[in-house]
């Protein structure tokens, strides 16, 4: 993770500076809504009074709000243009507006049955939530009108496999296999499916092609470990669990979910916008602009530190003291949340912990300058103090 520099905020209070930070960008984008028919039917004539909108929009990100008036903008041009709303419902779904996303792409699908973009993203949206049945009937549909995308029949696949339908998971895992030789997931998959049918030795044969395919798939060295402990291979089980460490999150090739992924906008820059706001004096929009940022990725560390700041500066200290806790859950190796931390605990009646959060600091960054600070304002030493 990016260390950050201290930026000071005009007027505020001794010990409650607002920290300029980065953050990592979020993994996968899943839904939980409700299921709805599969099957799309007559367009109903195009307006945009059915079109989902965000309640409050101004009072997100400027770079979302921008994004998503200009595409609302498309659509109000052409309510008729399937492809115009799936683009909304995209934009939706890499925000995690998924409700909204889920409403886009049955209206999408409405106006353009022929794309299989819209089937494919309601399945994955279906899977998100564990409507695993519907996801699979939709990746069906999808394939149905792109039966070479490969990357439907592999979540198709895991679809049937965690509905419970076992012989469909593998009949479609196969197909993965002779449209993809080249790659782990067919093989990966009816590893998978081995496995729930009570078979270790089919299975471990398929995922030590797999792992062949890919050494580094970390799934796949993490089924295959478990398959060969059952097996008694016991020493082999320890060879593949001590690599695990080192293995990789591989990703499947899916352009239909990377023209997702394309859109989440730069949450770093959503950080700098909300201390900006926060230098300014206005802590209802920098705290708006925090807690999107953890929406979008509640293991931000650095969107935890600065609602720390916030709720510092606004003297409730117990909830100052949650999110740098927080924030020190995600990541335990940063001196500035453990000085942050120790004037919170101080403030809530907690003055031996705070002292053990400034050692902390101390001891992660002998020369850390707000730690330093605390200790001359404290009036002294740790010994002295204790």
């Amino acid at each position: 993770m990016t260390r950050s520099d201290a930026a000071t905020v005009v007027g505020a209070p001794a010990f409650w500076p607002a920290w300029g930070v980065t953050i990592v960008l979020m993994g996968l984008v899943l839904g939980c809504s409700g299921p709805r028919a599969d099957v799309p039917n007559e367009p109903a004539p195009a307006t945009t009074t059915d079109i989902p909108r965000i309640p409050n929009l101004s009072e997100l990100d400027p770079g979302f709000v921008t994004a998503v008036r200009d595409a609302l903008a498309v659509v109000d041009r052409d309510p008729s243009s399937g492809a115009a709303v799936g683009a909304l419902g995209r934009l939706y779904q890499a925000h995690r507006y998924v409700d909204q996303a889920r409403r886009c792409y049955e209206r999408a699908e409405e106006l353009d049955p022929s794309s299989p973009d819209w089937p494919y993203y309601l399945g994955f949206l279906a899977a998100g939530r564990g409507a695993h049945d519907e996801a699979a009937r939709r990746f069906e549909r999808a394939l149905g009108l792109r039966p070479s995308y490969w990357a439907a029949r592999v979540r198709l696949g895991n679809a049937l496999l965690a509905a419970g339908n076992a012989s469909g998971a593998e009949a479609a895992f196969r197909a993965v296999r002779a449209a993809s030789p080249g790659t782990p997931w067919g093989e990966l998959g009816l590893g998978k499916t081995a496995r729930r049918q009570g078979e270790p030795e089919t299975a471990a044969q398929h995922l030590r092609t797999a792992l062949a395919l890919d050494p580094a798939h970390r799934e796949t060295r993490y089924l295959l470990a478990m398959t060969e402990r059952q097996l008694g291979n016991s020493e082999r089980a320890g060879e593949l669990l001590a690599g695990l460490e080192a293995a990789e999150v591989s990703s499947l090739d899916d352009p239909m979910l990377e023209a997702v992924f394309e859109l989440v906008r730069d949450t770093q820059t959503m950080i700098r916008t909300a201390n900006q706001r926060l230098a300014e004096g206005n802590h209802v929009a920098a705290g708006r602009l925090y807690r999107e940022v953890l929406r979008l990725d509640p293991d931000s560390y650095d969107a935890h530190l600065n609602l720390g700041v916030l709720h510092g500066l606004a003297d409730r200290n117990q909830e100052a003291a949650a999110a740098l806790e927080r924030a020190l859950e995600i990541d335990p190796d940063r001196a500035d949340a453990y000085a942050l931390l120790t004037i919170a605990y101080i403030r809530t009646g907690r003055a031996e912990e705070g002292l053990r959060q400034l050692e902390k600091a101390l001891e992660l960054d002998p020369d850390h300058p707000r730690a330093r600070e605390i200790l001359r304002s404290l009036g002294g030493s740790l010994e002295q103090l204790r």
